[in-house]
């Protein structure tokens, strides 16, 4: 891992303040955790989060994130929401994360046959 190179991801974050200390944390969370994913699948085309904050009760703000990720074959899309923009992003990064551990494409390696496989391996003998 030492010996790779890196090339950083492109990423934009919209709808943050720019001056809140909390909108930049999550920021850096967002792109460590794009970074982290880029690792695996360093083909990144584009990162976008888009945060739409709704201001409840007095004071009480309401965070919205969408995030769409575009490799060049895939493409990776969801939403999160939440009371605190940094939990927000912690849990996007736990989504990008599982992205990492499990691809979709393969079958799981403890899967077992079905019974019309194992039936027609056995008439195929």
């Amino acid at each position: 891992m030492a010996g790779q190179e890196f090339v950083d991801v492109p990423v934009q974050v919209l709808g943050l303040q720019k001056d809140d200390i909390e909108s930049r944390k999550a920021e850096l969370k967002f792109q460590r955790s794009l970074q982290t994913f880029g690792r695996i699948h360093p083909d990144i085309i584009e990162a976008r989060a888009v945060v739409k904050t709704s201001l409840l009760e007095k004071e009480r703000r309401r965070f919205e994130v969408q995030v769409f990720t575009r490799l060049p074959k895939e493409k990776f899309d969801f939403e999160e929401d939440g009371w605190s923009i940094e939990e927000v992003f912690d849990k996007i990064g736990e989504k990008l994360k599982s992205l990492m551990t499990k691809p979709r494409d393969k079958p799981s390696t403890r899967r077992h046959p079905s019974r019309m496989e194992m039936k027609s391996s056995r008439f195929s003998d």
